[in-house]
């Protein structure tokens, strides 16, 4: 059981907790931990437990218009939720994001396995256009949760806004913070062609600045690119381009040794990122593409530089040999002092997100 100074909002001692989701890094360990340490009984179920083959059969659904592709895996998770229940059946029941669950599985758990006078909680950590269901799923719940503040404000599904959170590994409090920093700028995430590109223009920008911008490439991902499309994957930069993985520790160790994070998100995506939060947890400054960032209560100009317009940027600037769109902020906003809110930073925190999902 992990110990927290946490001062809890919601009491779910003995709770019996039903939970499924994907597995999303070490996400779902964090939220097992805090929930443990609550005295609750959670129990997880994964909604993707093989991943290509799902993959594959999603595929096929969208080509083929295949009607109910995933009516035996729901059928046969509702089996193995119900043989499986603790005696009395749960308090809770919570889905995250859901993408391949059907009406039927929601209806069963609850009408089954879920207590008289018990809650059903259904969190997207997806926009509703990446999703299968479009967050329909979530009208089935009691109560419906988003990260995206798009899609809470314009949903009329009665979805409340919930941003995602910082884990206790990100938090400065936590934290033995260097003295002196190793990097101006950090960015660590996954191999997409939209992020390279933008990654390669920002080194050529910036040669007086200390970078460590590191994208993994799958090894797999990479002989299937140089079979479909040599270009893309040849000649790569490999001070940028990584074929093994990174480890969240590794990941905490280098944005804490930065002055700053640069976050690149996919270039629709609405909902802040998972490295948002860790930055704000982090206490670290941060450049995103994501201008969603203006719609949350800790944007502020001190920490935070929006950057716009990257792609028709970057056109310009390989047509031109002129890379100056992409410097990044000099001395004078990074070593500006961070302007720090501690109420507001542990409202971000995964302990009050958890307190949020099941208040």
């Amino acid at each position: 059981m992990i110990k927290t100074e946490f001062d809890y909002k919601v009491d779910l001692q003995n709770k019996n907790i039903l939970i499924v989701m994907p597995k999303f890094y070490a996400y779902q360990s964090k939220m097992k931990e805090d929930l443990i340490a609550r005295g609750a009984n959670p129990h997880f179920y994964d909604e993707e437990p093989e991943k290509t083959k799902f993959l594959i059969m999603k595929n096929m659904e969208s080509i083929f218009h295949k009607k109910d592709a995933f009516g035996k895996f729901n059928r046969r998770l509702t089996e193995k939720i119900l043989a499986e229940m603790p005696a009395g059946g749960y308090d809770y029941f919570l889905v995250i994001r859901g993408n391949v669950l059907d009406e039927q599985f929601v209806n069963d758990i609850k009408l089954k396995a879920l207590k008289a006078g018990g809650k059903s909680i259904y969190y997207s950590w997806d926009s509703f256009e990446n999703m299968r269901h479009a967050g329909k799923i979530g009208q089935l719940f009691d109560w419906r949760g988003t990260f995206d503040s798009v899609d809470a404000a314009n949903s009329d599904m009665g979805y409340e806004l919930l941003p995602l959170f910082y884990s206790d590994d990100f938090d400065a409090e936590k934290l033995e913070m260097p003295t002196d920093y190793k990097y101006d700028y950090v960015s660590v995430s996954a191999f997409f062609p939209f992020r390279y590109r933008y990654f390669k223009a920002f080194k050529e920008a910036n040669p007086d600045k200390k970078l460590c911008l590191k994208i993994y490439l799958n090894p797999s991902v990479y002989r299937g690119k140089k079979l479909k499309d040599p270009k893309l994957v040849k000649n790569l930069d490999m001070d940028i381009v990584s074929f093994e993985p990174f480890s969240p520790e590794a990941i905490r160790d280098l944005c804490k040794n930065s002055k700053a994070v640069l976050d690149l998100a996919h270039e629709q995506q609405q909902g802040l990122t998972m490295r948002t939060m860790e930055t704000l947890g982090i206490k670290r400054k941060l450049v995103t593409n994501n201008i969603y960032l203006k719609d949350y209560e800790f944007y502020n100009e001190t920490n935070d530089v929006i950057l716009t317009d990257l792609a028709a940027k970057a056109d310009e600037a390989e047509k031109t040999g002129d890379y100056s769109a992409f410097k990044l902020p000099d001395a004078d906003w990074l070593d500006k002092p961070y302007a720090e809110d501690e109420r507001m930073r542990k409202r971000y925190s995964i302990h009050a997100w958890i307190d949020n999902l099941f208040r």
